[in-house]
């Protein structure tokens, strides 16, 4: 049964740059899936209008935790518009744009769970099989995100409370989409154990930790090209970050999964030590098995190897020696030599005892 608590210090003791720098590799090797980032940022047509509707020279910077599809967005710092609160108009097309993400979400984080437990990933046969709890969770967050955009409509001084309140949730529950995958967990545990994790801090408040101050750097420089070039800055800005969004999804999901097996008692997720699920991971090594010592103790003792000695007793016992007589007449001149032996014994202690004297007496009476 899983621990309930979170492990108190890394699985692997690796650090978010070294993890970053695997998630790199990765991506690199898989780069067809950088396709997911770059299409939800240009499918992203509320952020795009405000970046075209932005006027004079902006700077910006932003502290996101891990999402569950990392895109462009995630180091853009988008100009609210103006003071006050802005409704967007695309705001009809929500319930599209739920599916259309659910589906990234699903076949993005599925891929990426099946290439480090298995090397290989069917996008479409992982948008299917996670499409649901994807659903569901995005669903969820947009919920969260339309709430606060309510209470804050109502009273705009909200806001001061409602934005740290929404850092916190994101905080909480970064891990609930990827454990969906790794873990094969439903939705409700899933937001469980992370929410777990969350509350206990150690390895989780550690990555989220890093991955907030990478991103942070990342969008001081992304937020001020993307808003002040416009639509152009838009698309090369989608186009740069779709390999870093690629590279963070993987470290991301490798991180939950190890971070899973250790709690599971194992010894290693999707990239641990010794190779993750499926022996699939970097840096493999053997473990020792109790069954190791055996092997080498009947190794050792074992009278078929070589050692001559252990030759010579084993001729010794099965009368196989070139010079030695067939095991049967071994023991039959063994057994007669016994009884030989045993006769002489017996016809001596009764000389004896038929003749108490010494030799010593013997002598003496034949001098007389």
């Amino acid at each position: 049964m899983p621990s309930t608590d979170a492990p108190e210090t890394p699985p692997d003791g690796e650090s978010f740059g070294t993890r970053l720098a695997n998630g790199w590799e990765r991506a690199m090797d898989d780069l067809p899936l950088a396709v997911v980032p770059l299409v939800s940022s240009l499918l992203a047509a509320d952020n795009i209008r405000r970046v075209r509707a932005a006027e004079g020279v902006n700077f910006g910077i932003t502290f996101p935790f891990p999402p569950a599809l990392t895109d462009l967005w995630t180091f853009v710092n988008v100009p609210s518009g103006g003071p006050g609160v802005h409704v967007s108009p695309g705001l009809a097309f929500l319930p599209v744009r739920i599916l259309v993400e659910a589906v990234l979400v699903a076949g993005l984080l599925g891929s990426v769970g099946a290439l480090l437990r298995t090397g290989r990933y069917d996008f479409a046969d992982a948008a299917r099989r996670y499409f649901a709890p994807m659903l569901g969770y995005v669903a969820l967050v947009h919920l969260v995100t339309l709430s606060t955009v309510v209470f804050t409509v109502v009273s705009p001084l909200l806001l001061v409370f409602l934005l740290p309140v929404l850092l916190v949730l994101k905080y909480l529950f970064y891990a609930t989409a990827y454990l969906v995958v790794v873990a094969d967990e439903s939705l409700g545990d899933a937001l469980a154990r992370s929410y777990r994790w969350a509350t206990a801090g150690g390895p989780y408040f550690s990555y989220a930790a890093g991955f907030l101050l990478f991103a942070a750097l990342l969008s001081v420089v992304t937020s001020a090209v993307v808003v002040n070039l416009g639509v152009l800055g838009v698309v090369v800005g989608a186009v740069a970050t779709a390999p870093v969004a690629l590279a963070l999804t993987f470290a991301t999901t490798e991180f939950v999964a190890d971070l899973d097996a250790r709690e599971r008692g194992e010894s290693g997720g999707f990239g641990g030590d010794d190779g993750g699920v499926g022996g699939g991971g970097r840096g493999g090594h053997d473990r020792f098995e109790p069954a190791d010592e055996f092997d080498t103790a009947t190794d050792r003792f074992d009278p078929t190897d070589d050692d001559p000695a252990s030759d010579d007793l084993t001729d010794d016992l099965t009368g196989d020696g070139p010079d030695d007589e067939p095991p049967g007449d071994f023991w039959d001149r063994r057994k007669e030599g016994e009884a030989e032996g045993d006769d002489r014994r017996s016809s001596d202690e009764w000389t004896n005892a038929d003749d108490p004297r010494t030799p010593d007496d013997t002598e003496d009476e034949g001098g007389r």
